[in-house]
């Protein structure tokens, strides 16, 4: 994987075209821009399953942003943005194992901004990582997901997920606790 590799050019179900590519350094203000307005959804909606919990600055962006390029060159993570109407409107990643007895295993991290959900953009994003984990030499993948989220939950089971278990309580937010659910695919 390469940054700003291109992967695919997708058309969405509302008709807007989008290439699903891999990120790459002048990306960083459309990513600070995407990361707050996550920030800012999950403010108002508690069962939004964002980690993210405080908006973010230019600054810490670029770190983040810096780590994650740098993990892609050395092969540790498989990471691909959406883009439409020139900006970024998904980010997706999957995180390769960093000790030798899970090396071949990765967690993935998904969002999509809330205006491009439901147009099969999630689902494409997926069914790329999948592919391309599998081409980096992945054998197993893992996602969280908040139980409470079953648009999500169906996502991940149309591109080949299964549940494996559960983590009762796991976020506590805004005076209330959200199972997790734990799902995996075998590649």
């Amino acid at each position: 994987m390469k940054a700003g590799q291109i992967y695919k050019q997708i058309t969405a179900k509302n008709g807007k075209h989008v290439t699903l590519r891999a990120v790459r350094w002048e990306d960083l203000d459309a990513c600070l821009e995407f990361a707050n307005r996550l920030v800012d959804e999950r403010e108002i909606d508690p069962d939004f399953g964002i980690i993210l919990d405080k908006r973010q600055t230019l600054e810490t962006e670029a770190e983040w942003l810096g780590d994650k390029l740098a993990s892609i060159e050395r092969g540790d993570q498989v990471s691909l943005v959406a883009e439409a109407e020139g900006r970024l409107v998904g980010n997706s990643e999957v995180i390769r194992g960093h000790v030798s007895d899970e090396f071949h295993h990765g967690k993935l991290g998904i969002s999509v901004l809330k205006e491009y959900r439901d147009q099969g953009i999630g689902l494409q994003m997926m069914k790329t990582l999948v592919d391309e984990s599998r081409m980096a030499g992945l054998k197993t993948i893992e996602l969280e997901v908040f139980a409470s989220n079953p648009r999500a939950i169906h996502v991940y089971e149309a591109a080949g997920f299964k549940q494996v278990g559960r983590i009762p309580k796991k976020i506590f937010r805004k005076g209330h606790f959200t199972d997790i659910i734990v799902m995996a695919i075998e590649l």
